[in-house]
Formats: C-alpha cells, structure tokens, sequence
C-alpha cells in the first residue's frame, strides 16, 4: 500500500478559523469586511456549506482587530421548542448583553422582567439598544445574526425583529448614536421568505453580499496542500475544481481524499487528473448515500424531496435544467428554492447545475426515480410526455383520474403534471359529453321509430301489439336494474365525480377551526388532552367573543389534572356545546353540558363503500327525544341570534331556514336503493376540504401564539386530525384518500351550508 502522509490540513465542514492555512479568500470577503467596517446593513443568503460560517469568523476577527465591537447570534442555539415570542427575545436581549460583556453593568434579569408589564418583547430589546447598549459602548458596534432561517421554524411571526433593525437603520438620521450600530443576517433563504410585512423589510436598504464558489486565481491556499505529493499541484487543482465548480465543501472535501488517497486501489494512472477522477468515483459518487460524511450530498437530496408538496415541482424544474443544459432565470419563487439547495447556480442569467459530482449524483435516472415514487401517474406522463402530447391513450381516466386529482391537491407541481392533468380532464369531459351526445341521438331516434312504427301500425295491424310490449320488456329491464341496486354504484361514482370537477369555494371566514394534530399531541405530551389544558385553550378561545364553540372531543369522563376547572368552564360558557355519541357504542356527553342542553352528537352516515355522502342533521334517541348533530346545534345557535328559525314545511316532511328548505333523504333517493332513512338526513354538499377553512393549532391557541381577532364572531371547531387517533373516514370527493376527522369537516360543512342558505331561494337537493 502507497499512502503518503501529509502534515497539511484540509478543514471538511465547519467554520474555518482565521489562521486556518486552507481558508480561501474571496472577492465576498473583502466586500462584507468594507461594507460593515462603514456602517452598512449586510445579508448572506446562500445554500448550505458555501462558507458563511467561515466568512463570517474571518471578518468578525478582522473588525474586532481594529476596535469594533462583535456580538455573534446564532439562532441554533435559541432554538424552537417550547419557544414563545417572550423567550426568543429574552434569548437575543441576554446573547447581546453577554456578547457586550454588560453584565457588569446590568442584572439582565431584573431589567427584562421590570418592563414586562408596560412593554412587549420587542419594544424591551429596541429599549435596551437605545439606553444601554448604545451608552455603555461607545465603539462601532456589528450583530451577526447566524442561522437567520430559523426564524422560519417559529411558530408565531417575527416580522417585528426584521422591523427592528429597519427602525435602527431609520434611526440614523435623526440620532447619531445610531450610525455606529448595524447587523449582519447570514442563513438559506430569500428576503421574501423571511419576512412577510414588505413595509418593514430592511433588505431594499440593506446590501447583499454574494457569495460565489472558489475561482483559480483564489486557490493558492489549496495548493499549497498539494505541493507535497504533486509534481504539478496546479494541474491538480484545476481538475478538482473542474468537478467541484469551486463549491467550497467539494473542494476542500476532494483535496483531501487525493492528498490520503489510497495508491493501490487506483490502477492505470497515466497522469493526475486520472487521480482526481478515480477517487472521486471511489469515494463519492459510488454508494453516495452511505460514504456522505459530513453530510453533504444528502443535506441537498432532503432540501428538494422531503416536502411533498414542492417536490415535484423542483423536480421538474431540475429535470428541465438537465435535459436543456441551462434555462432562463427568472428570479421565481421556484427557481431560489432550488437553488438554496445548493444543486444548481445562478450564472450570466441562467440556471445550471453546479458542478460535475451533482450532475453526476443527481443525474436523469435519479430525477426520475424519485418522480416515479412521488407522482401516482409516473409511466403515463412519461409516455404521454415522450408521445409529445398526442398519445391520448396515456391519459388518465375514471378512478385513476380521481385519485390523481385527490392527490394534486394542494401540491406545487411542474407545468408537465399541470398539462398532463388538464388534458385527462378535458378528455374525460369530452367523453362525457360524447356521451350525452349519444344519448340524445338514441333518444331521438327512439322518437323517430316509435314514430314510424305508429304509422306502419296504422297500415298494418299486425306486428303493433309487440311495440308496447318491446317497451315494456325494456323498461322493466332497465327497473330491475335499477331496484336491484346494480346501478348504485354507478350512480354513486358519478356523484363523486361531480364534486372533484367542481371549482373549490372561496374559504368561509366565518368558520375556524382548532385541530389537534401529531405535533399538538407531543406538545402535550398525553392522550386524552388533560382537562386543565383543554380549559385553558377553551379560555383563550372564548376571550375573543366567537359565536358559539363545538368541543368536537368525547368528554365523559374526567382526564385530571384540572378536571373542576374545566366544568366551571362548561357551566359559565354558554355558547359551548360538547358532543356524544347515540346512535350506536354510545359514548355519553359532559353530563354538566348535558344538563344544560349543549350537546349535538357525533353520529355520521356511511355508505356501503365507505364513504359519507350524508348528513345526519337530527334523530330520536330510545327515550323517544329529538336530538340535533353537533354541527346542526351550532348552525341553529349562529343562525338564531340572526332571527332566523328552524321551520316545518310540506307537514314535516322538510325544513326550511330563511328561504332555504332542506328536503329529507328518502331510501331511494339519488342513486340509493333502500338505504336506512332514520333520523333527518340531507346529502351533504361539501365546500372543500379542511384547507377551505381558517386553522389553527392547539399549541398555538394554548400559548395564545394567535392574533387577537382569530376567532371573534366565528363559529369555533376544535377536533382531532392526528392519524394516531384514527377518526378517519373517507370523503366522497376522495377517491382512496382517508380524510382526518371527516365528522368535524362535516360539522363544519353543514354550519357553512347552513349559514349560506338563508339569502338563497333554493332547495338542498342533488
């Protein structure tokens, strides 16, 4: 074995310190120093392993050398868990003091919680820059904010921190002591991405520093390292940066492996760049996903796979990317996302991927591998893409267009998926429209030998007596078909079919919903939810003056601690109604809240193939009492304060709200074959699902993470939607999809039809 040792070191991943001998200096390097040495607002915003943790190290160690004061913040460390709006800034008010060496000069402490009640959080730190910081440090001051996208892992909104140094900024002018303060946000993401209030946004005042891969001119740190085992380390260089296209971490990483690159597993060298491309087949690219250390490779793969919802998109835009060679940028909302992948650069105007090793790694096969796992279609817009569009026998139809069109929703997709989508759309309603056409064509010429068969009945009496008993034999066939359920199915499926073709309803403002999720349920940490939490978000709730609560949560029995708290609750509240299960495995109600009548039941109707296309709006329980469905209790509550009643119409046989009339289902209305008919039931008209509505998460209404008008004047649901607690059922505008608790989306379906109808002249029927 031929390994030669070398006492110079490459640094792979990390910050490299200012004396490191493998530090590369850039172009950027000079720009960052100079621009904040005079006092400007700086950004870093790249993908990972670029080198700004470096970057910044080298300049903060540069300024700090001519006097100016540097307080680094790395948002890593303040993290998100268990993290309020009170103890984010709480962590940057202490990191500055800290950072500052203030705490001689101030009990931090003391200081942040003795303005707790007369100032919120942001108005304490924009405080303590005014008085303190700024009159105890008479030096240039610069704040290095690190890891700025964490921001975007918060639960609740931190526009006002960007605001803040904005208002710094503004400051300038009118105070001087501003002038010697200004802050630095290095992370991966856009401008946009970080703060939403475009009027408080710094980065139009502030200056971008663009951060570039190494050039050749820059590398001679790098070749120092190989001087020692290279006769021509130049040469050497410019082969790894043939692959890298000077992505730092590639390139220090790749220094490396040929510098202690193993002799003897490279064979028929004929002269160093043979070296260079060997070791990276060896040890990078060959089973990449296992020799990634440090991760890098994979830290890009996750970047564009691990949200479903974008990963198709990116996909198709790098596909294009791949196929093309290069495209325009266009400066998208898309384009950024890849590239703060770090997989593809922005140069000259176009977007191209960024080196050899990802084009290489990421390769065609890889873009469509992952395609085909994501996409549920995968070899029929292949087919359809590689047919240019003219195949039509690729395209979707019946029940695998239905699944697809369940599955698109909500997902960001390529314009290929969007066109392949389009067209099966459009082929399937030109094949029901063919349909109708020749239904109408039988029809007429039914008309037409009906009509010739009565005048030659006329002339010839013989062979008349067989027309009504042709048409007899027909209808009856037709009937039995019918009465025999055969074509219940059919009907139901084209139901289905209805609604998915239906544009979506504009979502209802006056409707919220509270869901408890797989992240809520580890937030609390316990299933049920114990009673002094649920008090305490109830409390929240019912703070901003909603129009009615429904506890969509068995409560029967006590879940402590806290359960005296939560029937106080229940007694003072009257707007709350809580929920029970009647018709079948009975579960009871809080009896506080059935004592007062605030309980509708839970009770949903499911179809032979497991669906719910019904609405159970009321029923008569074994005690022979009429009782209402959750969501008809709170219908009739918000509808009531608007003095609209429930009324009888047609001897009970329908109801009627304002003008609107709900006709009762019927055992064979609508497709249904004796069907069970109990109770007062309506076919449901679903206005969309969950995402239709304003959402919030228990954590968040907990915590009071929540604007302070979320729920005023609306109707409130709280309801489960974790998996883990398995109330799911399948929506009839899914086709194989489990919706999460469908019986809360139902509620909230008929409160939005409810609310809907009395300005409508209309029956509720299919």
């Amino acid at each position: 074995m031929t390994q030669i040792k070398s006492s110079y070191q490459y640094q792979v991943g990390g910050s490299l310190n200012g004396d490191a001998p493998s530090y590369v200096t850039r172009k950027a390097d000079l720009e960052f120093y100079k621009a904040l040495k005079g006092g400007n607002f700086c950004y870093v915003l790249n993908s990972r392993q670029m080198g700004k943790s470096s970057l910044r190290v080298r300049t903060m160690q540069k300024l700090q050398a001519e006097g100016i004061v540097c307080v680094f913040i790395d948002l890593t460390g303040i993290g998100t868990q268990d993290a309020t709006p009170e103890k984010w800034y709480a962590g940057i008010f202490y990191t500055l003091v800290s950072g500052c060496q203030l705490t001689s000069k101030i009990q931090w402490r003391t200081w942040w919680r003795e303005h707790l009640e007369l100032l919120t959080p942001i108005q304490r730190l924009s405080l303590f820059i005014e008085e303190i910081l700024l009159v105890e440090i008479k030096q240039k001051i610069v704040i290095f904010v690190d890891e700025i996208d964490r921001v975007l892992s918060q639960k609740f909104s931190l526009d006002d921190f960007f605001g803040l140094i904005r208002y710094c900024h503004d400051q300038r002018d009118t105070y001087a002591d501003y002038q010697r303060l200004t802050f630095a946000l290095l992370g991966v993401a856009t401008p946009s991405d970080l703060i939403q209030d475009k009027t408080q946004t710094p980065f139009n005042i502030g200056q971008a520093i663009q951060l570039q891969g190494f050039e050749i001119d820059e590398v001679q740190p790098l070749i120092e390292g190989l001087k020692e085992q290279f006769a021509d380390p130049e040469a050497v260089i410019k082969d790894i940066l043939h692959w890298t296209g000077g992505q730092p971490f590639l390139t220090q990483k790749i220094c490396k492996l040929v510098i202690r690159a193993d002799r003897d597993k490279i064979t028929n060298l004929q002269k160093d760049s043979e070296l260079v491309a060997q070791v990276i087949q060896y040890s990078l690219i060959e089973n990449w996903e296992v020799q990634d250390e440090p991760q890098h490779l994979r830290t890009i793969r996750d970047r564009i796979i691990i949200n479903e919802q974008k990963a198709v998109q990116l996909l198709g835009i790098y596909q294009e990317i791949i196929d093309q060679g290069e495209i325009p940028a266009d400066g998208s909302a898309e384009q950024m996302e890849l590239r703060l992948s770090g997989l593809v650069v922005e140069k000259e105007g176009k977007i191209k991927v960024y080196n050899l090793v990802y084009q290489t790694v990421f390769s065609k096969h890889w873009v469509e591998k992952n395609l085909e796992k994501f996409r549920p279609y995968a070899q029929e817009i292949r087919a359809w893409i590689a047919s240019e569009g003219q195949d039509q026998s690729c395209l979707l139809q019946g029940s695998q267009l239905q699944d697809a069109l369940t599955w698109a929703l909500g997902k960001r997709l390529w314009d290929d998926d969007y066109r392949f989508l389009v067209a099966s759309q459009t082929l399937a309603k030109q094949q029901t429209e063919q349909l109708l056409e020749a239904t109408e064509q039988a029809s007429q010429l039914l008309a037409s030998t009906r009509s010739k068969a009565k005048r030659k009945a006329q002339k010839r009496r013989i062979g008349f007596v067989w027309i009504p008993v042709i048409s007899l034999s027909v209808t009856i066939f037709v009937l039995l078909l019918r009465w025999s359920g055969l074509l219940q199915g059919l009907e139901w499926s084209m139901l289905d079919q209805f609604f998915r073709w239906r544009s979506l309803e504009p979502s209802d403002p006056r409707i919220a919903i509270v869901t408890i999720d797989e992240r809520d349920l580890t937030e609390v940490g316990k299933w049920p939810i114990p009673d002094s939490i649920l008090a305490k978000t109830i409390t929240n709730i019912k703070a901003q003056n909603p129009q009615g609560i429904g506890l969509d949560l068995y409560r029967d029995l006590p879940v402590e601690p806290g359960h005296s708290d939560l029937v106080k609750l229940f007694q003072s509240t009257s707007i709350l109604f809580g929920t029970e299960k009647i018709a079948s495995s009975r579960v009871a109600a809080p009896p506080v809240l059935s004592e007062s009548g605030q309980v509708g039941f839970s009770d949903i109707v499911v179809d032979a193939d497991g669906r719910v296309r019904r609405a159970l709006l009321s029923l008569v329980d074994s005690d022979g009492e009429l009782r209402y469905s959750l969501g008809t209790i709170l219908a009739l509550h918000y509808l009531k304060a608007k003095g609209i009643n429930l009324e009888t119409v047609d001897e009970g046989q329908k109801v009627a709200l304002g003008k609107a009339v709900f006709k009762r289902f019927t055992g064979n209305d609508g497709g249904y074959i004796g069907s069970d008919s109990g109770g007062y039931q309506v076919f449901l008209n679903y206005r969309g699902q969950q995402d239709n509505f304003l959402n919030f998460s228990f954590t968040d209404v907990l915590k009071n993470n929540i604007s302070p008008d979320s729920f005023s004047d609306r109707l409130v649901f709280i309801g489960t939607t974790a998996e883990s607690i398995n109330d799911l059922h399948y929506p009839n505008f899914s086709q194989n999809l489990r919706s999460p608790n469908t019986e809360a989306l139902q509620e909230v379906g008929l409160n939005r039809a409810i609310a809907d109808f009395p300005n409508q002249q209309s029956v509720v029927r299919f």
